[in-house]
């Protein structure tokens, strides 16, 4: 046999592109840096002064900067510092970690005030960023939590939404895809999907990086998320990219490489105990074992493993680890007139595929930005990014799965190789090498480009406070996927180690189409903003318009949608201590009928500052404290439109739910054989037309305390929420008599309703002793949601309702251990409706008692799945060094492993060790079986508790001191260790399964432990 090398095609031409392209945002930072260092002064002076905090006690080792002069000086035991400064004009500026930024102004080299005291930052961001309006967080009424790009950057991962877990209140990050080219994460907050928003635009964040990130927003009530109209009815990630500071210029690099290794591996059987558990299966339903007692001893002692064959396919073809890059280098600074970002990032990530090509990713990430004020009323800002990202699968058109194949083959299903040819045989006709090394391959490219431009005007010549915003963006997403297959020969093993050629090689030169798809995206935002204060009194209107049009191709399919929101938002102030706000939102959607598509939804809030009051202000103990509260209403245009009933399944197209639609089901011609007439087209209806319905609506009441004590060093927040969704899509189908149609013969309209509710909160201490500054804290979030109208049969028997119930409740059959003998098998006298049972198989309860178990038995056992979600943290810094370190849990709930890997409910599949403990060894897992389906209904003998606790994310790092780095080539070096999901503690835990995702490394990628070093500088 010839053997086959494959080769990838060398992309050299868009390496050139990707390189030039980082050259020019590169070449826009040193650009910018170098024209702002240009406005230095020769004429240079000395001045003198003294940092203090708010309580007038010195701080030492505070780093102070000359913006134009360029010196630098570190305040002494005293907090003295002495510095040069240009003559003319010039800036001081403090970034000391824990205060908030300072600029002083210098005028004349003169410094007016020599004792500079500097805010202690606290827990609580001053300022919250809202849809098209940012707010001080005395005026917020809504529910926000603020974190920053910098506080994720600990977290070694190719994407941004893995960084979050376990550090926002509420939010749950799910990882379900693993594979290094296909990585995909959702986030879920209080147990709904998250929007994202990337500078005011909804965009998707896969390709996002920490390092350009300046804040993220989490917004969870509609008071805050109002103004977006329909698309607030899931909680947002308001992210805001970095644009650059005035007077603060910096130059960031970052890199860091480490190795990925599986956070579980699954454990299967070898040859002999896989033979041996499946002729223990085949006899236990009365069949021949297929295992000879010579085969099995061949198994167990490996002498001929042509023939019995022992393949330990985790060893062989599984690496135990992977490689991990990531690289980023950044400008950033301003001045008076110009402020600018510019970033460059680049993420490799491999599989673990031991022979053969990787499963490889190599994104490159480049981001520009630049705001200008062209004149005092008139302000410029341009944001744009672009992501290149190749991927590369092995297999046959890429679609190989190595995890997959392994737990769907044995041990003993044949040998690789023989005289340099590839076995297979009958019941296992693929070879794990010839997949790897001769079936093809295949090549992706991920190509987005997110750009947006602004202009900002004050108004004040007009009116006093009003200014306006105009934004247009247009963004891009394609994915373009190519491949192709081949084999080498195969051949089945006959006696006499003769071979007989099953499979004749097939090369493919060259590489075909597999993917072509693209998202184009146009939005258009107007903004309008009213910003007064009248005395006590203060007044903030805005006025937004908001239009966007996504359009979406995959190959020959195009679908538009189109999205128009008017909003306006009055929040009034009096005396900073008491706060009303109303929202209102004109919104249109594409699924309602022309001249019926908008509709009005109010959302009102209040909050009372409690610690502006005087019995609170001048207290030691409360410095801060808040009460807050608002309730919405708001149409929900994502809802659902398949429904299943027991006369089948039916799927409307919810764009055009007022229209009948027709398909075509065939042809027909009349007359008879060799006599026919012309042919006509033979139509069905596919969907009645929907004449009286209207979007489902939400409703949303949230109310909250937040503060900060003793002296700032505490803060809290603590938040009761309350989801309601009503008026939901439903086919009314229990209250139609089949006679009237079934399916997508009924028409849509309104009925049914679901409520959601719950806590959630936060505590968190920062404090330092002398050189040792910690902080730790916690958030946990505690959610139910009930059924409250339900399109189901009056008939149904109470128990089997599902209204009035939770919704997380399992609804399953009661399992009563195993049976134990034949005699009590038939004392029972108990049918079970999956054929005859034995000693070993599950007892179910009769829960109806009428001698039968079947479909009428499945009722709610009391069991749930997980309310109880929590993280916590830690932060220790000593004088250089710091210790950073994340986790996450579930403290409740149960969830189900009935699956094959612990039910073997396919047995010529893989066989896991857990199937060692089965009856009669253990009444742990019950009898092996080829042909009863008993033993894999859904029912509490399968539940296991799905409290775990994980540790996400740990950095241990040091950093050169402040004094070495005013002189030091590289200056604010930091070196460090990362590591991503180190340790998960679990009842899961001895069958060495990751508790966050019980497939993971089963039947698909497993989840990477990463661990990296690195190295990063500021200057």
């Amino acid at each position: 046999m010839v053997k086959l090398l494959l080769t990838r095609k060398k992309k050299t031409i868009m390496y050139r592109k990707i390189l030039n392209m980082l050259m020019f945002f590169a070449t826009i930072g040193i650009f910018c840096s170098t024209s702002l260092q240009a406005q230095e002064s020769d004429a240079v002076s000395q001045v003198t002064g003294k940092i203090m905090d708010s309580d007038g006690h010195p701080i030492s080792n505070v780093l102070v900067k000359s913006f134009e002069a360029k010196d630098k000086s570190i305040t002494n035991k005293a907090g003295v510092f002495s510095i040069e400064v240009a003559s003319e004009k010039d800036q001081l500026t403090i970034d000391e970690d824990g205060y908030i930024f300072k600029v002083i102004e210098i005028i004349e080299g003169e410094l007016t005030e020599p004792n500079i005291t500097i805010l202690n930052m606290g827990n609580l961001e001053n300022n919250v960023r809202l849809p098209f309006q940012t707010f001080s967080n005395n005026r917020s009424v809504s529910s926000t939590y603020t974190i920053t790009g910098d506080e994720l950057a600990s977290y070694p991962a190719g994407t941004f939404l893995e960084t979050l877990a376990g550090r926002i209140p509420g939010l749950q990050i799910n990882l379900f895809r693993n594979n290094p080219t296909e990585q995909g994460a959702s986030a879920s907050l209080r147990g709904q999907g998250v929007s994202f928003y990337i500078d005011g635009i909804i965009r998707d964040p896969s390709d996002l990086t920490v390092y350009e990130i300046e804040t993220i927003q989490v917004i969870k009530d509609l008071s805050g998320l109002a103004a977006l109209g329909l698309s607030s009815t899931n909680p947002v990630m308001w992210i805001t990219t970095k644009t650059g500071e005035k007077f603060k210029k910096n130059v960031s690099i970052s890199t860091e490489s480490g190795f990925s290794s599986p956070t579980a591996k699954p454990e299967y059987l070898d040859s002999y105990n896989y033979a041996t558990l499946y002729n223990e299966a085949l006899v236990n339903d009365g069949l021949s074992p297929l295992y000879s007692s010579t085969a099995l001893a061949a198994y167990q002692n490996g002498s001929n493993p042509l023939y019995y064959p022992n393949i330990d396919y985790y060893n062989d073809y599984v690496k135990k680890a992977s490689t991990f890059s990531r690289a980023n280098l950044n400008f950033s600074g301003g001045d008076e007139k110009v402020n600018y970002f510019s970033l460059l990032d680049f993420v490799q990530t491999k599989g673990l595929e031991k022979i053969g090509d990787d499963t490889s990713s190599n994104r490159f990430k480049v981001r520009g930005g630049v705001n200008i004020k062209l004149t005092e009323k008139i302000q410029f800002n341009v944001n744009l990014s672009g992501t290149y990202q190749e991927l590369d699968n092995p297999g046959q058109n890429g679609n190989f799965d190595l995890f997959s194949y392994i737990a769907g083959t044995p041990a003993n299903a044949h040998a690789i190789a023989y005289d340099s040819k590839y076995i297979v045989s009958n019941d296992f006709n693929s070879n794990i090498e010839n997949n790897l090394l001769y079936s093809g391959y295949s090549e992706g490219i991920n190509l987005n480009s997110q750009n947006s431009a602004s202009l900002l005007l004050d108004l004040d010549s007009l009116l006093d406070g009003l200014t306006f915003t105009g934004t247009a963006a247009f963004d891009i997403y394609s994915n373009v996927r190519n491949g192709k297959g081949g084999s080498a020969e195969l051949y089945r093993l006959l006696p006499n180690n003769e071979l007989e050629r099953t499979q004749e090689e097939i090369i493919e030169p060259n590489l075909g189409p597999l993917g072509d798809n693209f998202t184009r995206s146009t939005t258009a935002l107007l903004s309008l903003n009213y910003d007064k204060t009248f005395g006590k009194h203060a007044l903030t209107m805005n006025a937004s318009y908001y239009s966007g049009l996504v359009e979406t191709r995959r190959f020959a399919n195009y679908q538009p949608v189109k999205k128009q929101d008017f909003s306006y938002r009055s929040n009034y102030a009096y005396d900073d201590k008491y706060v009303l706000q109303l929202d209102l939102a004109y919104s249109g959607s594409m699924k309602l009928p022309d001249g019926n598509r908008y509709k009005v939804y109010p959302t009102a809030g209040a909050a009372w500052i409690a610690s502006n009051e005087s019995f609170l202000k001048d207290s030691k103990f409360v410095n801060y404290l808040k009460f807050f509260g608002s309730y919405g209403v708001v149409g929900n245009e994502n809802f659902n439109t398949f429904f299943a009933d027991s006369s089948g399944n039916a799927t409307y197209n919810s764009y055009y739910l007022g229209t009948t639609l027709w398909q075509n089901v065939g042809g027909w011609q009349s007359g008879i054989e060799g006599n026919r007439g012309n042919g006509v087209n033979v139509y069905a209806i596919q969907q009645e037309g929907s004449t009286n319905y209207e979007l489902p609506k939400m409703s949303y009441l949230n109310i909250g305390i937040q503060g900060e004590l003793l002296n700032k060093t505490l803060a809290f927040e603590a938040n009761y929420y309350a989801r309601r969704n009503y008026n939901q899509i439903s086919q009314r189908s229990s209250l139609t008599p089949s006679l009237f149609g079934t399916g997508s013969f009924l028409p849509l309209s309104n009925y049914g309703e679901t409520k959601q509710w719950g806590l959630e909160g936060y505590l968190q201490f920062k404090n330092s002793i002398g050189d040792l500054k910690y902080s730790f804290g916690g958030n946990i979030m505690y959610n139910r949601s009930k059924y409250v109208d339900v399109d189901e049969p009056e008939a149904l028997d109470d128990y089997r309702k599902l209204a009035g119930t939770d919704t997380d409740l399992y609804r399953t059959y009661a399992a009563e251990g195993l049976y134990q003998s034949e005699s009590e098998i038939s004392s029972r006298g108990v049918t079970q409706s999956w054929g005859d049972v034995q000693p070993g198989d599950i007892r179910y309860q009769d829960y109806n008692n009428d001698g039968v178990v079947d479909e009428k038995d499945i009722h709610i056992t009391g069991d749930h799945a997980p309310r109880i979600y929590y993280g916590a943290n830690l932060n220790l810094k000593y004088k250089g060094f710091g210790l950073y370190i994340v986790g996450q849990g579930i403290a409740d709930g149960v969830r189900s492993l009935n699956t094959s890997y612990f039910n073997g409910s396919n047995p010529r599949a893989n066989y896991s060790e857990v199937l060692l403990n089965r009856y009669p060894v253990t009444n742990d897992i019950p009898r092996l079986t080829t042909l009863s389906q008993n033993n894999y209904q859904s029912s509490t003998f399968w539940l296991e508790s799905a409290a775990y606790f994980s540790i996400k994310n740990i950095e241990l790092s040091y950093t050169m001191p402040k004094a070495a780095g005013t002189n030091f080539i590289l200056p604010n070096l930091k070196f460090f260790v990362r590591g991503k999901n180190i340790a998960s503690f679990s009842k899961l835990s001895k069958y060495n399964l990751d508790p966050e995702s019980i497939s993971a490394g089963v039947n698909s990628f497993p989840i990477y432990r990463t661990f990296t070093l690195g190295v990063s500088c500021k200057f």
